[in-house]
């Protein structure tokens, strides 16, 4: 779990792709599943994480 975060870290940061597109990418189910683990292990949304 903590590797696909990261990566999904990384992909937010360096690509143009969607939150939809990287959720999948990285293996998770759909963008609800990544956005439930990541704000459960960062204390943010994915959203959020590009605002910082």
């Amino acid at each position: 779990m903590q590797s696909r975060i990261n990566n999904a870290k990384y992909l937010l940061q360096h690509s143009k792709l969607s939150i939809a597109e990287i959720a999948v990418r990285v293996g998770f189910c759909d963008q609800s599943h990544l956005t439930r683990c990541f704000k459960r292990m960062l204390g943010m949304t994915p959203k959020q994480f590009l605002q910082v």
